[in-house]
């Protein structure tokens, strides 16, 4: 009547494995575990480029701060191209054209130790020009602003004149061909006259032939403080004596055959007959310098000088820029300015300009002194104890904040009052990118630059602060500003440009995407922001 429970207990067992085959190999089929399958793809974000530090943010403007469209600008250093510029990502940039936006950002190569480099700028319808630009950057300067100011060929206070002459054979003149720059209603500030049976040759000596010969000359008002706009800096760069040269005189000539520039004469010279000042002592020692574009540098020539009423002449064998001059005592204190008012964030701009010529520098946010030239380098940049200009205080957009109307003293320390003629908001934009193909995976962008302008105006420029993001400065309430940003080499799938639009004191964020790599194996990345 009892059934063993442990026989029935056991037999439950052992149907129940049976029937689930787990002991059973009836079916023919063996068993295999499960192997690897392929590494999952992932989203891999770019590599970030490397930090900057330091950036020449520079513009070409007219006497307006208008955008010159298309300026070339070379970059000189020890009367060579210079090696140590480059752009922001690392390749030379010896020689930049502007294009429409009339502006650039450079930087110098790793390891460079340069401090100065001389910029030759140049454009259609202007005067070109020579700018010392100081790289040694003592006020520790993310953003170094650079504005180059051109003056037109039609400004007051000078005068131009082209002529061209068939009058050549080979490379050899047939007749005499003269220019003569007179300004309508006016007395001639430059003239130049080239003989015949001269030999026109290249830089190199070498003899250039043609059909045609064109002769330029653009005059300056002695007077006038666009004679000091024109001149290329650095006429005293080299200079180790107590006195400066200070320019009474100034003319740009240049001769081209066909479209080959003339540098050299041979079996004659050229006779040049500028206007100067009226008050000249008389028999007063006269020197003549001129200017090589092609080394950025000033050399005295050796020229001798005849005093006029109200000219001097010389003769010449070379074309360029020339200017007379005459010795002054150097002024013995710094170049200074005190400020009354609030220097805002992005900076102002001080300049000081006259007939003896032009000094440019940088008001730093919230300064109330300035020193622009230490009394030790009031040679090299041409101060002479009696330097007088007009000082102006500007905005990069053209704003005055402060404008002397007459010329005052510059040997010495200026006041300024600055008073600000526009409203002007300062912007914090934040930028982030994401992989187009995984928007979940951050690209870090924050070692960008970024540049901004108003139509018509030169560009600012900007690079990530401690908290990195971009500090957008001075713009003018209400206004429109195209913004570009330079990921440096990250493939960016879009635009980089946008435009704020009624500017304002808000903070701005602004995402890109990017196209990024795959990889398989591992777990991706982030990219950080």
């Amino acid at each position: 009547m009892f059934t063993n429970k442990k026989s029935l207990l056991a037999l439950s067992i052992a149907s129940v494995f049976a029937l689930s085959g787990c002991f059973s190999d009836d079916d023919g089929n063996d068993y295999a575990p499960p192997g690897p399958g392929p590494d999952p793809e992932v989203v891999v974000p770019p590599e970030a480029p490397v930090a900057l530090t330091f950036v020449v943010s520079g513009s070409v403007v007219d006497s307006e701060a208008n955008v010159i469209d298309g300026a070339t600008v070379k970059f000189l250093e020890g009367g060579a191209p210079s090696t140590n510029i480059v752009d922001v990502n690392g390749e030379d940039a010896q020689t930049i054209d502007t294009a429409e936006e009339g502006g650039f950002i450079v930087t110098l190569k790793n390891g460079s130790a340069t401090t100065n480099v001389t910029a030759i700028v140049s454009a259609a319808g202007y005067s070109t020009k020579a700018f010392n630009l100081d790289l040694s950057n003592e006020d520790d300067f993310d953003v170094l602003t650079a504005q180059f100011v051109l003056t037109g060929t039609d400004a007051e206070g000078l005068a131009a004149d082209t002529e061209t002459s068939t009058a050549i054979s080979g490379s050899t003149t047939t007749a005499a061909i003269s220019a003569d720059a007179t300004p309508t209603g006016g007395t001639s500030l430059a003239t130049a006259t080239l003989p015949s049976g001269i030999t026109l040759q290249n830089a190199a000596g070498e003899a250039i032939t043609g059909d045609s010969v064109t002769l330029s000359v653009l005059g300056t008002d002695p007077a006038s403080p666009t004679k000091g706009a024109v001149i290329p800096e650095g006429l005293n760069a080299n200079n180790t004596s107590t006195n400066v040269a200070v320019p009474v005189a100034l003319a740009d000539i240049n001769l081209l055959v066909g479209e080959t520039p003339v540098k050299k004469f041979a079996g004659d010279t050229l006779s040049v007959t500028l206007a100067a000042p009226t008050d000249l002592a008389a028999g007063e020692t006269l020197a003549v310098s001129s200017f090589n574009e092609d080394t950025g540098e000033w050399a005295q020539d050796s020229f001798a000088v005849t005093q006029g009423t109200g000219t001097v002449s010389f003769d010449t064998d070379h074309l360029t820029w020339f200017a007379v001059t005459r010795n002054a005592a150097v002024c013995a204190s710094d170049i200074a300015t005190n400020v009354t008012g609030t220097v805002p964030a992005g900076g102002l701009l001080y300049t000081a300009i006259s007939s003896d010529g032009s000094l440019s520098g940088i008001l730093p946010p919230g300064s109330t002194t300035r020193t622009f030239i230490k009394a030790n380098q009031a040679t090299r940049f041409g101060i002479y104890a009696g330097a007088t200009a007009r000082v102006k205080v500007s905005d990069r957009e053209g704003g005055v904040w402060y404008d002397s109307q007459t010329e005052v003293n510059i040997c010495g320390t200026t006041d300024v009052t600055v008073t600000a003629p526009f409203t002007l908001v300062n912007k914090e934009l934040t930028l982030s990118g994401v992989c187009a193909n995984d928007t979940d995976v951050a690209v870090d962008v924050s070692n960008s630059t970024v540049k901004y302008r108003r139509a018509g105006k030169g560009i600012k420029a900007a690079l990530k602060d401690a908290d990195g993001n971009f500090q957008l400065t001075n713009l003018r309430e209400g206004e429109n500003y195209e913004v570009t940003v330079n990921f440096r080499g990250l493939p960016l799938n879009g635009d980089n440009t946008f435009t704020i639009e009624d500017a304002n004191a808000d903070a701005l964020t602004q995402e890109f995407q990017f196209t990024c790599p795959t990889s398989t194996g591992g777990t991706g990345g982030t990219g950080g922001n």
